[in-house]
């Protein structure tokens, strides 16, 4: 058998490498045949994951806990006080965040995001297992802050406040504290023991709770304003909006999906449901609204005027409803709710279609806007129509606080209301947003209250510097696969109410924190110790996190191969910077 000559291949099998002979101190050889003036320096960078998280969390820091890259003699412990130095519901958050910080992830860019909303429930669920208790409240200022509203907003910034050792009453016009996380959120997602437990934990740091209690009603803003030495407005946004078409607002069979939920809290299985549910909407409420139709027993119709690519609902809430027998009609729109003698008897709908290039809309930020209706008309039947297509604030005696036109808080950079020294706001009331947003508006309003309760400046947020992926060796990491929690979908979905997602175990939670690359610092992987041809760099173990490599400068030539190989992006060539 005979082959054909590879040239190529002769050329490197041939080839005779010149002489080479060792040079020693500031002239040794190195790869690349570089030198510098620049020697290494450790810049602790912000992870994208931190400025992705509207809490602020640390989540490089319990990553690194559950690693042992930072040390601790309970690292389950210290991870869970680790997340609630800003945010006081891991249990709740890592159930139903959608988790924005994984969007931002740089492991994306090897293969799969950190599933770092799935290690924050395990934590969060060791913590109500361990029965962890949060920080203690302060040494007491002699200071008293009023926070209207018992939701998010409200419980976080009253937890920070207490940290700080200044006295919180919270008013709310609910009989029990949670607001949305409570009267929004299903059992299903959320069982009410997790809630009943983080929400405790923050009451039980002495927190005065006047429930039932409704401001501009029961007491006035100004008379807070007077009796408090701050306030804090965190009434969230509480009110759905109805559908403007014929027939809605005139039948008791229509409601919005905000009402919907609500009723069920407060009367269970008991509350009164149609047969056949027809939800108007394309986001996560409208989900909800289904998920806990099908599980009352009915049918559950969803009709969206946009295609599925367009929805404005997350991929796991969509998949949970059609899993559990949810219908979806898309490109409809409503034309009017149509009745009989008996009620409701369903909807009559325009097929959508997309608008031309130029029309008025065509090109609009909102889907919706972006479609129109047709001359094809046709009827959908039900008993039961629910509107999910958003929430409104009630702003009813916060009239001198709010903008005009969109009945929205009017605060400043720091949460404090536009004229107003002593009032502060935040959650819902500011921007319909995320839970965990509103969460981050707490801890932020916090530390202005504070500062302004101790005659203070108010606080400045100082610029930190997000390490970005080219900066960082991410080759350095195997592929792997993001751990994925388990979906419980009951076969009979009807008087269901178990949770459906399961928790990852605490074995799986570590392995999984395990992918994270520690961007922006140290891990110790001993890369820049191993690569270094003058042995310029030396390890010490037992040094804390991002102290642990040691350059000797006067061995450093300035090659910078640390640099380059190091995985995280904490080396950076910049000592004898401008020589």
């Amino acid at each position: 058998m005979t082959f054909d000559s590879n040239p190529i291949l002769d050329f490197a099998n041939n080839y005779e490498f010149p002489e080479y002979s060792d040079q020693e101190g500031f002239h040794k050889v190195v790869a690349f045949g570089d030198e510098s003036h620049k020697c290494p320096i450790y810049v602790k960078q912000v992870p994208p994951c931190t400025t992705g998280c509207p809490a602020g969390e640390d989540i490089r820091g319990y990553h690194n806990l559950l690693t042992g890259v930072e040390k601790s003699d309970n690292k389950w412990d210290e991870a869970w006080y680790r997340i609630v130095e800003t945010n006081p519901f891991p249990a709740i958050m890592g159930r139903i965040c959608p988790h924005p910080c994984e969007s931002t992830c740089n492991r994306q860019h090897r293969e799969e995001s950190i599933g770092i909303n799935a290690v924050e429930h395990a934590i969060g669920e060791h913590g109500i297992d361990a029965g962890l208790k949060l920080h203690p409240a302060g040494e007491d200022t002699g200071k008293h802050v009023a926070v209207i509203g018992a939701g998010p907003a409200g419980l976080s910034v009253a937890y920070q406040l207490r940290r700080k050792g200044h006295a919180v009453t919270i008013y709310d016009f609910n009989e029990k504290p949670g607001g949305m996380m409570l009267y929004g959120i299903m059992g299903y997602r959320v069982e009410r023991r997790v809630l009943e437990a983080e929400v405790g934990k923050i009451i039980d740091l002495g927190i005065e709770m006047k429930m039932g209690v409704r401001i501009g009603t029961d007491v006035s803003l100004q008379q807070l304003e007077t009796d408090y030495d701050a306030v804090f407005i965190g009434v969230g946004a509480q009110t759905g909006k109805g559908l403007p078409i014929e027939g809605f607002m005139s039948k008791p069979e229509t409601t919005n999906a905000i009402e919907f939920l609500r009723a069920y809290e407060i009367h269970g299985d008991e509350v009164n449901i149609g047969k056949k549910v027809i939800v108007i909407g394309d986001g996560n409420v409208a989900m909800d609204v289904a998920r806990l139709a099908r599980r009352l027993g009915s049918e559950a119709t969803i009709i969206s005027a946009v295609p599925r690519e367009e929805m404005n609902c997350y991929p796991d809430e969509f998949d949970d409803a059609i899993e559990e027998g949810a219908r979806i009609e898309y490109l409809a729109g409503t034309l009017e709710i149509l009745e009989n003698g008996d009620g409701v008897r369903g909807v009559k709908c325009a097929k959508m279609v997309k608008k031309e290039n130029g029309e008025e809309g065509w090109n609009a930020k909102i889907p919706f806007l972006r479609y129109k209706t047709t001359d094809e008309i046709f009827e959908i039947e039900a008993d039961m129509v629910v509107a999910s297509i958003g929430q409104a604030t009630d702003m009813h005696g916060f009239e001198d606080s709010i903008h005009e036109k969109t009945s929205l808080l009017k605060l400043d950079k720091n949460l404090r209301v536009v004229g107003k020294d002593n009032v502060f706001g935040g959650g819902d009331a500011l921007k319909v947003d995320l839970i965990t947003t509103a969460v981050g508006h707490g801890r932020k309003a916090a530390n202005s209250i504070d500062a302004f309760l101790n005659g203070l400046a108010m606080p400045e947020d100082p610029y930190k510097s997000v390490i970005k992926v080219k900066e960082q060796d991410i080759n350095y990491f195997f592929h792997s696969k993001q751990a994925k929690r388990k979906h419980n979908v009951a076969e009979n979905i009807v008087g269901n109410h178990n949770e459906v997602l399961e928790a990852l175990t605490k074995e799986q939670a570590e392995e999984e924190s395990k992918r994270c690359m520690s961007c922006g610092l140290c891990f110790d992987c001993n890369q820049c110790v191993a690569f270094c041809p003058q042995e310029a760099i030396s390890r010490y173990r037992k040094n804390p996190v991002g102290e642990v490599m040691y350059t000797h400068y006067t061995k450093c030539v300035g090659c910078h191969i640390c640099s380059l190989v190091c995985p995280t992006g904490y080396i950076q060539m910049g000592m004898g910077e401008g020589l």
